[in-house]
């Protein structure tokens, strides 16, 4: 298939709509027959690999059915043994790129991912859809131009996110704030400066990257109106036209100077679960609502918004879906040998689940179970001519805390923190929680009997030893212009009455204790006020 870029160069619009964003408007019928015949060519991949025999137990399923009932589900360990060495010799197809994640629950450090060449370029078509989505007015309008600016505010490589990157550039050729080349040699932060200084001078079309971070300029841009102070930057003539333009524009309305009287965005694009936190703020500041996508490292770009900022619509060519319902989430989260149940993307019907895939296009991962929630919030939508399940994101793997999407902690990160304070402790707790509209981890625990504990000197030694040992936390500080940790100090005794109270319930062993990660607001409720 022709590149974007030269359908775009030639005016073929309608093709471009019909690549990235034709997928709204099929059928469920359609939907399930290309899920099928993709299906049928991984498994034939699979088949030839060492791998993929594995993982297929020997057996090469004939359809669907065979599939689901021969294969088992799986997990990273499954594979492990063989992509931590980045054995290629056993994969399906020789892969084009590896991905890694910053790190797996277990412990036992990042995930590395195959990418082949087709699973690079639908990462790419992933992208440019949501751009599209992002800044169009209703079907089939497509506010594309070679000329575009984007400032991608992600996470270099060997993060997915810098392969998204790229392969944008190569099938679209927006130009990136800063380079692509350049940026991958900064920190962070500073690629993020140094992005919007260009931005300021060169203009800028497109934003793809987290809300927090658009937020946080936002925030910085009205704290800071009115006290501008005169630099050599300014200097240059296109940066001052646009100061001048927005300053105008901000003395006629009586109000703070906004990143949105700087640029003019054609589109916004987000990730993540605090997303719809922060949507309202980034609206204000920027003028425009983000637009929500969704992926990971195993399973590529496979969701987005569309125009009505709605459901997201999944695509049908990335992965093989299969979806475990929250009952079956909830055995197999109290009893891991419980083979939980799935149903098939043309048999959801409104409720919450946990996301099963197989990875098209040569890709090794088969009936995984991504662990993130997913909410179907309606069967179709007539707005956009949609009779696809449409989906928003419930919950992101619930044995981390995720951060907007850049910081993830396990039970060991958090209980280390803890444990090397110093602190005289009895047990804690640890919930992600919004505070006046920001993500924080909200910590709460018991100092043991007889101590000491103050919870504003406990806060500053646990913030203390994440900044020292937790390099995605102090760039998540650094960027949001805060702490996000909060310590609330329990009741002395809350946790041992509620044992006493689960065990005379006749509760299993299991469920004595509260859980550490993300115990629910009646289990908060009975440990803050303990009887």
């Amino acid at each position: 298939m022709d590149l974007t870029s030269e359908l775009l160069r030639v005016g073929r619009t309608q093709d471009i709509w019909q690549k990235h964003c034709g997928f709204i408007n099929l059928s469920l019928d359609k939907f399930m027959e290309i899920q099928e015949r993709l299906l049928a060519e991984q498994i034939g991949l699979l088949y030839q690999s060492k791998l993929g025999k594995e993982i297929l137990n020997g057996t090469k399923p004939g359809n669907m059915d065979e599939f689901r009932n021969q294969v088992p589900l799986t997990n990273y360990e499954d594979y492990a043994h063989y992509l931590d060495e980045r054995n290629e010799d056993v994969l399906p197809i020789k892969p084009y790129m590896w991905a890694s994640t910053s790190g797996r629950a277990s412990g036992k450090g990042a995930k590395w991912v195959p990418y082949t060449k087709k699973m690079y370029d639908l990462l790419g078509d992933g992208v440019i859809g949501a751009m599209i989505m992002s800044s169009c007015s209703g079907k089939g309008d497509v506010n594309l131009q070679l000329s575009d600016k984007l400032l991608f505010s992600l996470a270099p490589p060997p993060y997915v996110t810098s392969l998204l990157a790229h392969s944008t550039r190569d099938q679209l050729g927006v130009k990136f704030l800063p380079s692509l080349e350049d940026g991958e040699d900064m920190e962070f932060g500073e690629r993020v400066a140094a992005g919007f200084s260009l931005a300021m001078q060169e203009g800028l079309d497109y934003f793809y990257g987290l809300a927090s971070i658009l937020t946080r300029i936002g925030e910085q841009f009205e704290k800071s109106s009115g006290g501008t102070r005169p630099s050599r930057r300014m200097l240059n003539p296109l940066v001052l036209w646009r100061l001048i333009r927005a300053v105008v524009v901000t003395k006629i309305q009586n109000r703070a100077l906004l990143p949105k009287d700087i640029w003019m965005l054609k589109g916004i694009v987000t990730g993540g679960t605090d997303t719809a936190i922060y949507k309202d703020k980034i609206e204000y500041y920027w003028g425009k609502k983000p637009l929500e996508g969704y992926g990971s490292t195993e399973v590529g770009a496979i969701a987005c918004q569309a125009w009505n900022y709605k459901g997201m619509s999944f695509t049908p060519d990335r992965d093989f879906f299969e979806f475990i319902p929250y009952e079956e989430h909830l055995k197999v989260e109290e009893d891991p040998s419980y083979t939980p149940k799935t149903v098939l993307f043309d048999e959801l019907e409104k409720g919450i689940y946990e996301l099963v895939v197989t990875n098209f296009h040569g890709g090794v991962f088969t009936r995984y179970r991504v662990k993130d929630l997913f909410e179907v919030i309606s069967i179709g939508d007539d707005e956009i001519e949609s009779e696809l399940p449409q989906f928003q994101l419930y919950s992101r793997n619930a044995d981390l805390i995720d951060l907007s999407s850049m910081v993830r902690l396990t039970e060991k990160d958090i209980w280390g923190a803890i444990e090397n304070s110093g602190i005289f402790y009895q047990d804690f707790i640890a919930r992600k929680e919004y505070a006046d509209q920001h993500v924080s981890l909200h910590l709460y625990i018991e100092p043991k009997p007889g101590t000491n504990v103050l919870a504003e000197d406990t806060r500053t030694r646990i913030s203390q030893y994440f900044r020292e040992n937790v390099e995605e936390y102090r760039d998540f500080e650094n960027i949001i212009g805060f702490d996000p940790l909060i310590v609330s100090l329990l009741p002395i005794g809350a946790f041992q009455i509620y044992t006493t109270a689960q065990k005379e319930a006749g509760a299993d062993l299991d469920h004595l204790k509260p859980p550490h990660m993300q115990p629910n607001d009646s289990i908060l409720e009975r440990l803050l006020h303990p009887e």
